[in-house]
């Protein structure tokens, strides 16, 4: 990575359509950006420009939004809500609360500040920040809700969830307690090779995790199989038909884990967000709706 690259590596971790949102208002003037990363060749001439011009305030938000959203190893728990606010609601709750139920009697002063942000046209980020003198008692709660399909993510962290049913609940449905953690299991997984009319696969395949059982499949002295490429059912079909080798271990267990270039899902574990552009976001949601 060359010094200038290592300069604006930053600024992978902010959406697109963020980043324009951000600029849009900071600037009152809006801008063109094609909805595919802030350093892709269409973007990054005009994004480092930007940035460049940047004022210190503002660079220093920028950087720290982009920390924020450097989520690519969060292992994010799916909760299905049942009965939703309109986003008026959301976006007109109070921008700070009191904490104080939350922390020890004896701790010192600590600001609530709460914030919503679009990430996408059907993304909505939510932080929940703890503001102190005192560094260990600073946090930064994130949540990604998607009201299209009536779901919320939220990342396993001590307070996380009784933030969210008396701070984030409240402002987004009718009813806090119609809220149902929704596991990923390997029927989900399974269901990423075929799309709704089952002619053709609907997501492309990077990543599958295989678990083998002696007592199913009969083989000794393996637990797992991860295989990783480009597309891994069309290179498990083009082998079989051009080489006459068929992966029959693909079917020698439950698929547990697998992902594509925007997510990893993992039985036991959750959903993994590797990107957070508007087509990424849209190919999460077609898969969330199908818990």
């Amino acid at each position: 990575m060359t010094t200038v690259e290592a300069e604006y590596e930053y600024l992978t971790y902010l959406p697109t359509y963020f980043f324009k949102q951000l600029i849009d208002k900071w600037k009152h003037t809006p801008v063109e950006l094609t909805p595919n990363g802030l350093l892709s060749s269409e973007n990054r001439e005009t994004t480092i420009e930007l940035v460049k011009n940047m004022k210190e305030a503002r660079l220093k938000q920028l950087k720290k939004l982009a920390d924020i959203l450097n989520i690519s190893e969060v292992w994010w728990e799916v909760h299905q809500i049942s009965k939703t606010k309109p986003l008026s609601h959301l976006y007109k709750r109070k921008k700070t609360f009191t904490v104080d139920k939350y922390l020890p009697e004896d701790h010192i002063k600590v600001k609530g500040i709460f914030s919503s942000n679009e990430i996408s046209e059907q993304a909505i980020l939510i932080l929940i920040e703890f503001s102190s003198r005192s560094k260990p008692l600073r946090k930064v709660f994130r949540f990604i809700y998607l009201p299209l399909i009536k779901t919320i993510l939220l990342e396993p962290n001590e307070l996380a969830i009784d933030l969210l049913k008396n701070e984030i609940l409240p402002f987004i449905t009718k009813d806090p307690n119609e809220i149902t953690q929704k596991p990923i299991r390997a029927r989900l997984i399974r269901s990423l090779t075929k799309s709704r009319d089952k002619m053709e696969p609907s997501f492309v395949l990077t990543h599958l995790k295989i678990k083998i059982s002696l007592e199913t499949s009969g083989i000794e002295g393996l637990h797992q199989i991860t295989i990783h490429g480009d597309d891994i059912i069309r290179g498990a079909e083009t082998l079989e038909q051009r080489h006459e080798i068929s992966l029959k271990f693909m079917n020698s267990g439950p698929w547990v884990g697998a992902g594509t270039k925007d997510f990893i899902i993992e039985v036991g574990k959750g959903l993994q967000i590797l990107q957070l552009e508007e087509a990424s976001l849209k190919n999460i949601t077609t898969l969330l709706s199908r818990l």
